[in-house]
């Protein structure tokens, strides 16, 4: 039998914040934009790490990449899209998309 469902996707969102950026206020943008991802189709989990570099990496596991691309093309519709751009470097942010081919819970 072969297996037509589409591959789940991580998203992987590394950054810096801004110098001077509140952390605190910040994390409670960020939990702002949890209560969004969390109604969005297709999330399956989300962890936010940050490293000793100081950078951060926002990783949100979707079903598909379909999923994946409708919450991205609607976060910047959001409350929360400007509190975000003002807390981020823009010149640190990358974003890919990965085919996930292991997941353990």
């Amino acid at each position: 039998m072969t297996n037509t469902a589409q591959p789940q996707v991580a998203e992987i969102v590394t950054f810096s914040l801004k110098d001077g950026t509140d952390e605190a206020a910040f994390l409670q943008t960020l939990r702002a934009t949890q209560t969004w991802v969390d109604g969005m189709p297709g999330f399956l989990g989300r962890q936010v790490t940050r490293g000793p570099d100081g950078r951060w990496t926002d990783h949100i596991l979707w079903t598909d990449a379909t999923c994946a691309k409708a919450a991205q093309d609607s976060f910047d519709q959001q409350d929360f899209a400007p509190d975000m751009g003002e807390a981020l470097n823009h010149e640190t942010v990358e974003m890919r998309h990965e085919t996930v081919f292991m997941a353990a819970p």
